[in-house]
């Protein structure tokens, strides 16, 4: 572990000057800012100074971050590029209006991120528009409200694998509060309709059999063809939510099938692309959108920016209708109008309230984002395949751990003519359980939680492991059993992009991770009293 002291140096030494450039007054607002304009997600426990996620809004480079897939730690260069911004938003504010500032930066934060996605179209062309939102879970309460009664239809959601998801992202497509506090500090009732009488419903489909394997795409398409048939007789509008990619890094349900159900139902049936994770080319968002589908992302998983900050992206031909549909009067309480795009009717009902977290959130996200696309596509998929070797190696060959069935990400159905390949055909998440070597017991989903848990504490001499957060997959008899995830994030490519030798200390880094991890895991597996699950 100590082998971090000299990849982190660089990192300690910009925490270690942030004291003298800001007064703790100011480190003080700047903090508070960072968790503000959310729900109780971002609250962080007096004693620790983290979030629910086990995470906080200030740096931490002594972390081994591996943990994208759940939530990061911002990083020093981020902080101290926001550091500098939000001085700058403090000494204009003193003279100038809050709201006329918040809605001035959070238009350039909308054009900067189409710009890095390249989705600046000439003017005069049909636009792409984005809507921010504090979560992605916003996003998708977002679309619920925009489609609910559309054509005077009742709206039904169909999502996939409800436990590789966001833990509200059910109640939210149903278009109910799915927190009891919203951005604008007002306690809701969760669970209640945002718009009674939109009636929106929302059902979901397993991806994975009980044991944890796979089901066949054929398999998952036939119910789905199943359940919008039913829903348009029903004379219902529906939604299908295509996660791309899962928790465990999975494109569900697979593209053809999304395509086939497309042709079938035409205008009867809506397409989102839960990319919240932000793994996703700017290539392969630009091929979302040209077959008129809508994309989620945030900037809080892959790219390593703060928890939360969010976008839904609208092609041209969904801008067109949404542009139009207003709003539930409740929706003034999750976002003010700067975050709706100029020429949308929602804007009218919603407030002028500036959300400075969100805008904060967002502009260390798009930094991470600018360093991201900055590296040669070809560096990014060379790193990505060499780290994604040796861990998947490391996983399948060590008896402490067992791999959690995946599949490739396949999604060359999106193109026309055969493309070059792009870096997010590569995973960057990998999903694994948590084995008793003496005999490939599983440890149960408690026992894998306790081991989280536990890597995260820094003490000893130990630095914190971040890894994400168990995810239930399977039942193996009546024991639930959950996986752990190691993930690469957009700062560590960047870091790993710069030479072989940095490449090669990002995955000693990982090792050292499932080191740590299996010595972990061992040491609870051998507990009295512990049980362990057969495979």
């Amino acid at each position: 572990m100590q082998q971090i002291a000299g990849d982190r140096a660089l990192d300690n030494k910009i925490i270690a000057g942030a004291p003298s450039q800001q007064s703790s007054k100011e480190r003080e607002a700047l903090l508070k800012c960072l968790i503000s304009g959310g729900d109780e997600r971002l609250d962080c426990d007096a004693v620790s100074g983290l979030n629910m996620y086990g995470y906080g809004p200030a740096p931490r480079p002594n972390d081994l971050a591996f943990g994208s897939s759940t939530a990061s730690t911002i990083s020093a260069d981020a902080f101290a590029e926001i550091d500098t911004y939000f001085a700058g938003l403090v000494g204009e504010m003193e003279t100038g209006s809050p709201a006329a500032i918040y809605e001035r930066e959070i238009g350039r934060v909308r054009s900067d991120l189409l710009r890095l996605l390249d989705l600046n179209q000439a003017v005069g062309q049909p636009q792409v528009d984005a809507i921010l939102a504090t979560s992605g879970t916003d996003i998708h309460l977002f679309a619920a409200s925009l489609l609910a009664r559309e054509d005077d239809c009742a709206l039904m959601t169909i999502t996939l694998m409800g436990n590789e998801t966001g833990s509200g992202v059910m109640t939210a497509s149903a278009g109910r509060h799915f927190m009891g506090r919203v951005s604008s500090d007002r306690a809701v009732a969760k669970g209640e309709e945002l718009r009674p009488g939109d009636a929106t419903r929302n059902a979901t489909i397993a991806v994975r059999n009980k044991d944890g394997s796979l089901r066949a795409d054929r398999e998952v398409e036939d119910e789905l063809r199943g359940l919008i048939e039913l829903g348009r007789a029903a004379r219902l509008r529906c939604l299908l939510v295509v996660t791309d990619v899962s928790k465990t890094s999975l494109l569900a349900p697979g593209l053809e099938s999304v395509l086939r159900l497309k042709a079938r139902f035409g205008n009867a049936l809506d397409i989102m692309i839960d990319g919240c994770q932000f793994r996703l080319s700017a290539a392969t968002i630009r091929a979302y959108l040209a077959h008129g589908f809508m994309v989620a992302l945030t900037g809080s998983k892959f790219l390593a920016g703060p928890i939360f900050s969010g976008a839904l992206l609208c092609p041209p031909q969904i801008s067109e209708r949404f542009k139009h549909r207003c709003l539930p009067a409740a929706l003034a309480d999750y976002c003010g109008k700067a975050e709706w795009p100029e020429g949308w009717a929602a804007r009218e009902a919603l407030p002028e309230r500036a959300n400075f977290g969100l805008l904060l959130r967002w502009k260390a996200a798009l930094f991470e984002l600018q360093s991201f696309v900055a590296v040669p596509e070809v560096q990014v998929t060379a790193g990505l395949s060499t780290f994604a070797e040796a861990v998947t190696a490391r996983l399948a060959n060590d008896p402490a751990f067992a791999l959690l069935d995946s599949r490739p990400l396949d999604r060359r159905c999106l193109w026309t003519v055969p493309s070059v390949r792009h870096w997010d055909e590569i995973p960057s998440i990998f999903s694994f359980y948590l084995r008793d070597a003496s005999n490939a017991g599983v440890l149960n989903a408690a026992e894998t939680a306790a081991v989280y848990k536990e890597l995260a504490i820094e003490e000893d001499g130990f630095a914190a492991v971040r890894l994400g957060q168990p995810v239930r997959c399977a039942d193996f008899g009546e024991m639930p059993v959950s996986a752990l995830r190691i993930c690469l994030s957009a700062p560590l490519i960047v870091r790993a992009a710069k030479s072989a030798e940095a490449l090669a200390s990002v995955i000693d880094q990982a090792m050292l991770v499932l080191d740590r991890t299996a010595e972990i895991a061992a040491r609870h597996a051998s507990m009295p009293g512990v049980r362990l699950a057969s495979a």
